[in-house]
């Protein structure tokens, strides 16, 4: 959205995603590292809309973060994630959870969280957690896991 390059607080700004619907309806999710303020998507929000002219053309305009049980997107959302739970589901439909260890160039590092079974004493050859490299090709979709 060539909009937001002028916008004047885009200093750490993410644009995750930009939704227009048939009835007009425009959706943007904007995101910082340090999440992103209800301030900062009132102040977005004129922003856009002031440079849209609803006498062309009517929309609602909506502007709001990814929320929290939105998929990620984008690249930033997984380095804002490091040191987090995420569920990762494989386009082979399997799923895996764990910790985002590490963003790499083509994709994660996911150390799988270990499985709770009943063993009489631990395998003399097993080391901790399991840890997976996968590309973004083959993940169809992650999403953080919400802990309270």
């Amino acid at each position: 959205m060539k909009i937001l390059e002028t916008y004047p607080a885009k200093e750490g700004l993410w644009l995750v995603e930009v939704k227009v619907s048939p009835s007009n309806r425009i959706s943007v999710f904007a995101d910082r590292r340090e999440g992103i303020t209800i301030d900062e998507c009132v102040s977005l929000s004129r922003f856009i809309e002031h440079r849209l002219d609803r006498e062309r053309e009517d929309f609602e305009l909506i502007v709001s973060s990814p929320g929290l049980d939105m998929p990620f997107l984008i690249r930033e959302q997984y380095e804002k994630n490091l040191g987090n739970r995420v569920k990762v589901k494989l386009t082979g439909h399997k799923e895996l959870k764990g910790t985002l260890v590490a963003l790499t160039e083509k994709g994660i590092v996911l150390e799988e969280d270990e499985k709770k079974k009943k063993k009489k004493k631990k395998d003399a050859g097993e080391e901790g957690p399991r840890r997976h490299n996968l590309s973004f090709e083959e993940i169809e979709q992650t999403k953080l896991i919400i802990e309270f």
